[in-house]
């Protein structure tokens, strides 16, 4: 199982790829029966920047560590990119049940730390995949809301 951390993924994805590899990696499996590797993992995203799926370096610093970078901007085409045939719902309060046949990504908040982390969920929106394993966000924080995909 990959995670965001891994050493073979994009450093930006290291550090910011939780949604993108709940998308990408474990969703990607789920539907389409093939492991994404590494290669395609980090592809997908620099073709996703490129495509201004995922916000770039928008101030040209040289990185991407600045407000509203590397920021999924359209769920939609990222599915599409990554061949997952799958509709975005949108987003909902923590309290939206989750059906058979859906797929959840869970944002976590933890007060201490004050960092937002994204999880898959299943129905009891417990955690079904957690990029940076065994995350602390997920662990001592709180569901904030609920991505839906079907």
């Amino acid at each position: 199982m990959k995670h965001q951390t891994d050493s073979q993924l994009d450093h930006y994805i290291n550090k910011y790829g939780c949604f993108f590899m709940c998308i990408c990696y474990w969703i990607n499996w789920q539907i389409n029966k093939i492991e994404p590797t590494y290669l395609e993992l980090n592809a997908i995203w620099n073709n996703a920047i490129k495509l201004g799926i995922i916000s770039g370096d928008l101030n040209h610093d040289g990185d991407m560590d600045d407000a509203n970078e590397a920021l999924i901007l359209d769920k939609q085409k990222l599915l599409a990119l990554a061949g997952i045939k799958l509709t975005a719902s949108g987003s909902f309060g923590p309290d939206q049940p989750i059906k058979d046949g859906q797929y959840a990504i869970g944002e976590f908040y933890n007060p201490r730390t004050k960092f937002t982390h994204f999880i898959v969920i299943g129905s009891d929106k417990k955690a079904v995949y957690d990029p940076i394993f065994n995350s602390v966000t997920y662990r001592e924080g709180s569901l904030k809301t609920i991505r839906l995909f079907s």
